[in-house]
């Protein structure tokens, strides 16, 4: 019998999903809370596109495999928006105005998809964006809405241990050259005014309008 969606669902929930570890734990760990997650997938790779795509499809359709909707899974070109970035903002804030557009983004299609909560896989100091400075120069993004990071106190072992779990470290795992706009020294302790002044060189209502209807979007 196929999928289809359940109405007993207590929340929808949009999913930044990656092509990495923690994510599709993230995901997984909401699906056993009760969530319907709603993924949005952001295309990074420049030489592996076509490779990060389908991993990005299988970590997808693994993850629902726990429970019994039909998915979305917003599939987004991401590399004219970063080398925009790139070319506009200085350097070493690459990481944190990236991530900060995926943000702005996943509000948009909360809006669209009726909702108010945002996941993410975030862990502390994991990344370079995931510092204590840098995840708080996110917070003035999530007025009205909820960001729930339930990883944020693991360690990788940890995250490896429920891949494990999860049947999903052999998909996980696999490498490949999924963003290739990391900077050499990427900024670790943003300060909020320096980014939003940042912010203001690019027209992000004209970029993310462009961003969302170049999305593809597939049921898994």
């Amino acid at each position: 019998m196929g999928k289809s969606r359940d109405k007993n669902m207590k929340n929808k929930i949009i999913c930044l999903l990656s092509d990495g570890l923690d994510s599709p734990v993230a995901a997984t760990l909401m699906i056993k809370k009760g969530f319907h997650p709603i993924f949005v997938s952001f295309l990074t790779s420049i030489t592996e596109l076509n490779q990060m795509q389908e991993k990005l499809i299988n970590i997808g359709k693994k993850i629902s495999s726990y429970t019994p909707d039909l998915l979305n899974l917003y599939l987004i070109p991401h590399n004219d928006n970063l080398n925009l970035i790139k070319k506009t903002c200085q350097r070493k804030l690459t990481c944190i105005l990236c991530k900060r557009f995926m943000f702005r983004v996943a509000k948009k299609i909360a809006k669209i998809e009726k909702t108010n909560y945002i996941l993410t896989g975030d862990i502390l100091g994991e990344q370079a964006s995931q510092t204590l400075d840098n995840l708080y120069s996110y917070n003035d993004l999530f007025r009205d809405y909820v960001k729930i990071s339930p990883l944020i106190g693991f360690n990788k072992l940890d995250i490896i241990n429920l891949n494990k779990t999860f049947s999903f470290y052999s998909i996980s795992s696999q490498k490949i050259n999924s963003c290739q706009h990391y900077p050499q020294y990427p900024e670790t302790r943003a300060k909020i005014s320096e980014v939003k002044n940042a912010e203001n060189l690019l027209d992000y209502e004209t970029l993310i309008l462009k961003t969302i209807q170049n999305a593809q979007i597939l049921k898994i």
